[in-house]
Order: C-alpha cells, then sequence, then structure tokens
C-alpha cells in the first residue's frame, strides 16, 4: 500500500523526488564538521567510524530528538520534483507545485553515499570554468592566516580599519587530532574567523589559540626581520581609511609616500602586522569577485623576509608560480617601515590576483626566529595556494615535495575540500588547500553576517568606577604587580617576568595567588597611561579569559572601566558565573581601589585624607 507521502506526491502529479547534488554535499560536510565535535574524532578515538584519514562517517551526529525534528516535515526546496509524463493523448503533464522554498534538506532522503564517495566525487567537478580555475600549474594565493591575540579585536580592525568582510569562522573543526597533524602543533585548540576583501577567492584567516598559546611578537620586530612581515592593501579611499585608521589608534609609521593618486603608507594592526596601505593598485585593477564589487579594500601582496633569496625563489619556482612583471613598490617605500635606504634582493611573483614577494635584506640583515618558534606565534602563521579540484591538489602537494618541502602530515581530505600543512627548505610553512566550490561559503571564502560565527569568548562584564585623583595616579597603582593585593583583596601578588619595554609593561607577567588556585596573568597591551590589557595564560577557571582597564580623564578626576571577558568551561554556566564576576568586580572597585588610589594621592600630595571627610566623589 503507497504510504501517505507516495499518495501526496502522487496526487500532484509528481513522479520522482531526487536530492539535488549540491544540497547532498552541503548536508554532508554539516555532518561532517559536526562530527568533529563527537568522541568519534576526538580525544584519539578510534572506531568504525572513523577511517584512515582520521575523519568520521555517520549519517547524524547529533541528537536523535534534532533527527526527529528535522524529518517531521518535507520541504521540497533540496530536490528535484519530476513531473509524470503523460500517455500520449491524455493531455498535458501535471507541473510540480510552487511549494515553500525554506527548511533544510531532510537527511533520510538522502542517497546512500559514504562521506569518502562523495569527497571523491566532488573533487572531480566544480561549477567554475576551466579558464578561470586555479590549477596546479598556476596555484592561486588564497589565504593569509594570522596568530591572533584578541580575534575580535583583529577583526575589527581589518573590518572597521580597511573595510574588509566577515566571512564566518569555525572552532570545532580547529581542534582536536586532525587539527593537531595538519598544523604540526601539540593537542591545538583555538577559535577562527575569516574575513574576505575584493579579491576573486581569498580570505584572511585570523586562528585565537587557547592551545598552545600564542607566544607575543617581539616589540621591536622590523620588516627585515626572518619571517612573513607584511602584507599590502589597495583601498578605494586612500585619505579615509587612514582617518579610519586613526580612530582605532592605528596611526602611520611615517608620512604618506609618494604624489597623489600612487601614496603609500604603513601602519601595524593589533598584533604587531606591518600593513602598507595603497592608493595605486600594483596590479592595475583586478577585476575582483563580482558579488564583493562595492568592497573597498582587496589585498594585493604578502611579503617573505628570507636569509637566502635563491633557495626560497627555487622554491616557489618548483610549485608553478610566474614571475610578476608588476612593479610592487620603489626603494623609496621602505622608508615606510624604518628601512631607508635598505638594500635587498628580491622575486615577486603572480598568484592569483595578489602578489608574493619574497625579499632577502643585505643591509640591514634581518634576525632569524627564534629557535624554538612555532606557527602558533602572534603574527603571520602562513599563506596558502589553493586549488579547485583534488586532482590539482595532489599535483601541487607533489611539486612542492619535488621542491624540498616537508609535510607535517599526509594531506587530509573532507566532502568537497582538503588541506596540508607543508615547511619549505628554510622552514617557512605553506598551506596547500582544495575547495569545491560549492564548499566556499562553509569555509570562509564567502561574505557572511558576523553574528555567524563562534565566539573565542562568549561571556562579558563591565564595571565603571570614578576616582578622585588624576590619570597618572590611577595608572601607578593599578599596573604596579608587586602591590596589587593592597586592593584587590586577595592573598598575594608578584611580578614574575619583566615586561620588554619596563617593568610592568607589556610581555611582564604577574602571579596572583586567588582562593582555591593560583594565577598567572599577561600584560599583552600597555598604552600608558590610558590603557593595558591582560590575558590568564595560567591557573584561570575560564576559557580565553582577558581583561583590559581603561582609564578617561574627567578634569582631576579618573573614570575607570574594566572589562573582563570569557568563555565558560563547563556549557550552562556563564550567566551564573558572570552575575558572581561582576558583583565581585563592582566591590573590588568601589569598596578597595578607588579608596586606596584616593587616599594615596592625598597622602602623596601632603593633604591627608580625615575619616570625617566623607568620600570626595560619588562612585557608580
Amino acid at each position: 500500500m503507497p504510504s501517505r507521502f507516495e499518495r501526496r506526491i502522487s496526487s500532484r502529479g509528481i513522479a520522482s523526488v531526487e536530492v539535488r547534488a549540491d544540497e547532498q554535499l552541503a548536508y554532508t560536510q554539516r555532518c561532517t564538521v559536526q562530527a568533529m565535535r563527537t568522541v568519534w574524532s576526538t580525544r584519539g578515538c578510534t572506531s568504525r567510524r572513523q577511517g584512515a584519514d582520521g575523519v568520521a562517517s555517520t549519517d547524524w551526529p547529533t541528537a536523535a530528538l534534532a533527527y526527529r525534528r528535522a524529518i517531521r516535515r518535507f520541504d521540497p526546496e533540496p530536490y528535484e520534483l519530476r513531473a509524470a509524463v503523460p500517455a500520449a493523448g491524455v493531455g498535458p503533464a501535471s507541473r510540480p507545485p510552487a511549494g515553500a522554498t525554506h527548511a533544510v534538506s531532510t537527511p533520510t532522503s538522502q542517497p546512500r553515499y559514504t562521506l569518502r564517495d562523495l569527497s571523491r566525487e566532488s573533487s572531480m567537478s566544480t561549477t567554475l570554468p576551466t579558464s578561470d580555475r586555479p590549477t596546479s600549474e598556476h596555484p592561486s594565493l588564497c589565504q593569509v592566516a594570522f596568530s591572533v591575540i584578541d580575534v575580535a579585536r583583529t577583526e575589527r580592525w581589518f573590518r572597521e580599519g580597511l573595510g574588509f568582510w566577515p566571512a564566518g569562522g569555525a572552532r570545532a573543526a580547529m581542534r582536536g587530532p586532525l587539527a593537531s597533524a595538519v598544523q604540526g602543533l601539540p593537542r591545538v585548540a583555538s577559535t577562527c574567523w575569516w574575513m574576505v576583501g575584493r579579491n576573486e577567492w581569498f580570505q584572511l584567516e585570523m586562528f585565537q589559540f587557547e592551545r598552545p598559546l600564542a607566544r607575543l611578537m617581539p616589540p621591536d620586530r622590523t620588516p627585515n626581520d626572518i619571517g612573513y612581515s607584511r602584507i599590502g592593501v589597495w583601498v578605494a579611499d586612500f585619505d579615509e581609511t587612514l582617518i579610519r585608521l586613526a580612530r582605532l589608534a592605528s596611526l602611520p609609521l611615517t608620512a604618506p609616500v609618494g604624489p597623489p593618486g600612487a601614496r603609500r603608507a604603513c601602519v601595524r594592526n593589533p598584533d604587531g602586522v606591518f600593513v602598507e596601505i595603497m592608493e595605486d593598485d600594483p596590479l592595475g585593477g583586478a577585476a575582483g569577485s563580482a558579488d564583493r564589487a562595492t568592497c573597498s579594500v582587496a589585498l594585493r601582496s604578502v611579503t617573505l623576509s628570507v636569509p637566502d633569496l635563491a633557495r626560497s625563489a627555487a622554491f616557489f619556482d618548483g610549485l608553478g608560480l610566474a614571475r610578476s612583471a608588476a612593479a610592487l613598490r620603489a626603494p623609496e617605500h621602505e622608508s615606510l617601515w624604518g628601512l631607508p635606504g635598505a638594500q635587498t634582493r628580491s622575486a615577486v611573483y603572480l598568484a592569483g590576483d595578489v602578489l608574493v614577494e619574497v625579499v632577502q635584506y643585505l643591509d640591514p640583515v634581518g634576525r632569524d626566529r627564534p629557535a624554538d618558534h612555532r606557527i602558533s606565534d602572534q603574527g603571520i602563521l602562513n599563506i596558502a595556494f589553493g586549488a579547485r579540484s583534488r586532482r590539482d591538489h595532489n599535483d601541487l602537494y607533489q611539486r612542492a615535495r619535488r621542491a624540498g618541502a616537508v609535510p607535517n602530515s599526509k594531506p587530509r581530505h573532507l566532502p568537497g575540500a582538503g588541506v596540508v600543512y607543508v615547511n619549505d627548505p628554510q622552514q617557512f610553512s605553506v598551506e596547500l588547500l582544495w575547495m569545491s566550490a560549492k564548499s566556499d561559503k562553509y569555509w570562509g571564502f564567502t561574505a557572511k553576517r558576523a553574528d555567524r560565527r563562534p565566539k573565542a569568548d562568549t561571556h562579558a562584564i563591565e564595571q565603571t568606577v570614578r576616582i578622585a585623583a588624576p590619570v597618572q595616579a590611577t595608572w601607578d597603582v593599578i599596573t604596579d604587580h608587586d602591590n596589587m593585593a593592597s586592593w584587590l583583596g586577595i592573598g598575594s601578588a608578584r611580578r614574575v617576568v619583566d615586561g620588554t619595554l619596563g617593568r610592568n609593561g607589556r610581555g611582564s607577567q604577574r602571579l596572583l595567588k586567588l582562593p582555591g588556585t593560583t594565577a598567572t596573568e599577561q600584560v599583552v597591551t600597555f598604552e600608558a597611561p590610558t590603557t593595558y590589557r591582560y590575558r590568564v595564560i595560567n591557573g584561570s577557571p575560564f576559557v580565553c579569559h582577558q581583561g583590559e582597564i581603561s582609564l578617561r580623564a574627567d578634569g582631576d578626576e579618573t573614570e575607570l572601566t574594566w572589562t573582563i571577558r570569557f568563555r565558560p568551561k563547563v556549557v550552562g554556566s556563564g550567566r551564573l558565573l558572570r552575575i558572581g564576576l561582576s558583583v565581585a568586580l563592582g566591590r573590588v572597585l568601589r569598596s578597595s581601589l578607588k579608596p586606596h588610589v584616593e587616599i594615596g594621592h592625598a597622602t602623596h600630595a601632603g593633604h591627608p585624607t580625615s575619616p570625617e571627610a566623607g568620600p570626595s566623589a560619588p562612585t557608580r
């Protein structure tokens, strides 16, 4: 007997229902990513569901109740509905109904393909015209990756300052054995955000590492130091861009260089990376993505400072990159980042619509990376070259191996995508990836709303207090690590590591004895006397635990604002922890820090405060 569903579609003249290929691929990718969060893919688990490549194969990786909701109602949108063909002379064929066009694909209607079947199938096809595809012979630079201290702050800088657009993000896929094998980092865990500009197929990728924690970039790093050193961006409005960056406290390192229409300037982003702002386009106005024609920025160059140009050139030549005839910069541009008159040798390659510059500084010679350098250290992590099929990706990988590259692991493949990290002959990390065009929206190559990505920290508290003392007096108190216990109300506090530009400044660490635990905090930003930011690097009950203290002068008084952000380790406990921490912080500011600063300032000024005088300023 026909089912109710069969009777329903037959009554509407529908002869067959088949899932669309793009919906099948999208559903399979969602299942794969969700499966990465389960014990089938993490914590060293091996099972019948897990293949040799570490990918868990399952048709429904989440709760059974969610499965029941997903299949409760039939939605025709993800399917091809074919009308029945009537016998000759019987009249016109019935047309498929104009059904609703919402909801998600239903898992019970999927063809019986495995994840690896789909991976092989999707690697053989793409919607891009052959002439426009990146290939192994002509690989495209499709990504510049950064290791950042605060992904929300860095993303805001690129978005509000330069004009890049959000493109989603991932957290589950950036942790566990598979991610560790790819990145070559122990027990890796990070939150990743993506951004796109006007480029055709390109993204900025930002990792905020939880494990291993990113080590801070040396404050005296210069672009001639060995490693990935700077990026260059073309902007539609040079003057407006500098104004927006100034609002974010990023001023050019020098006055702009060049005549009107061809000016260049250089700033440093929140993680210290040198960013060259270009008024002229070294590629003469590459077409870019039609979907992002209104975007006001495009990445145009990335620079790698190397100790041996010949070895690096041999590697990039071996990858198949073509030398560029475009004039990326003139010698006078070296003054933009503080190296006027620098003597260099360089090679510039065209990779898609981005120029890859490999430069050897002869004078001044740059410092080498520390012996314990990791790609998770703050700054540019690596660059990625992409292909549009698994076959081309394998060819590109073999080219890299023949050119002397050593992989962290074998290439890892998911449905519609694959990746491997390799290290070139001078130990610079290079990512090789492939991706079908249909997978772009899942892996950060298409613009998305800013809220369509996981946050590194999910909870925030903020408390403000007015202190009857000048900003400098307040600053001296809150940045004195060795005397914090006197107003913080804890067991003890002491500085255990001096800062790089001052004992209590950036890079300094303090050890706090707290009830039931000991925590270590590190200062990551020190902008005297108005702002400092810190992170908890050990002993925190939270994940991605960061704080910021900012001071604002109001006459002879100071308005102090303390913000704390975190993600709870136990899901569902965040609201209770946020309330408790907010109450405790407010009590510390009003009952301890405020009188401590005011009495200390009055005493130092020779005007002791008497108990009868009462509060010198209202608190809030």
